[in-house]
């Protein structure tokens, strides 16, 4: 039986791990993050293959960005962490 693959990233853990000026614009960084996630939704990864379920968990700063057909956005009312545990 195949079915969906979901992939549920921490949006903060993944956006900081990265010095590039993110802490500036946290929205701008998790919208540009999000933007990226797009093509595993559609298109899988040879180790992945699609339908893939891509949910990003933002905090902070970062909860208003939306998501995008592809790409569920779950807004974090405190921790990411907690978000993504429940």
């Amino acid at each position: 039986m195949t079915g969906m693959t979901m992939v549920v990233v921490d949006g903060a853990n993944v956006v900081g791990s990265r010095p590039d000026g993110w802490w500036r614009d946290r929205a701008g960084a998790a919208a540009r993050l999000r933007d990226r996630l797009l093509p595993l939704a559609g298109t899988g990864r040879p180790d992945l293959p699609p339908p893939v379920e891509v949910v990003l968990v933002l905090e902070g700063a970062a909860r208003h960005v939306p998501g995008v057909p592809g790409v569920t956005v779950v807004a974090a009312p405190g921790s990411g962490d907690d978000a993504v545990v429940a």
